[in-house]
């Protein structure tokens, strides 16, 4: 009891990792996110929220965390979800990324939004809108080799957009059209 250390959290880490690791293995990923915590190392305590699957604690989570890793996690693992349905979803997002300043990943989720309305929905409007989104944001972002980028994601809006007015006008002025 009178040895340095003991009683303290810093004593007590290696066995709180260790109960982690071993609650983890049991399936119990809530219980050994708590031990991660309580151990100090928040990075394992959001890998096993994830392998949860609980959204409701890993948005609160990251949001608590103030990590840039846990963050990016958080938002990748939303991605995984039926955002499309839940607005909700979208706009955390967006948060998780923009607060880890993680513009090129942003980026590339609203890019991947504009590739789902035109695969499943064949919404080329939509599409358009998360294009402009993803030009927006990789246009902010500070990335290497990002311009070329940007004039690929101009092209394909410029494509969309002609592809757009093109379907508007079958209607009305077919000759011009074609």
């Amino acid at each position: 009891l009178g040895q340095p250390g003991a009683g303290t959290a810093e004593a007590h880490t290696p066995r709180l990792a260790k109960g982690a690791k071993c609650c983890k293995r049991q399936g119990a990923y809530v219980l050994a996110s708590k031990k991660y915590v309580q151990a100090g190392d928040k990075l394992k305590a959001m890998k096993c929220l994830l392998k949860s699957g609980d959204t409701q604690k890993i948005c609160y989570f990251a949001g608590v965390s103030r990590n840039r890793d846990i963050y990016i996690l958080a938002a990748n693992y939303l991605q995984t979800l039926d955002w499309k349905a839940d607005p909700e979803i979208v706009k955390n997002i967006v948060q998780f990324y923009t607060t880890a300043k993680s513009l090129e990943l942003l980026s590339s989720f609203f890019d991947s939004c504009a590739q789902v309305e035109i695969d499943d929905y064949r919404d080329y409007e939509k599409a358009l809108q998360a294009l402009k989104e993803s030009h927006e944001w990789l246009a902010k972002a500070r990335a290497p080799g990002k311009e070329g980028k940007v004039a690929q994601i101009a092209l394909r809006i410029q494509h969309v957009e002609n592809f757009v007015s093109a379907r508007k006008m079958v209607k009305t002025d077919p000759e011009t059209t074609v």
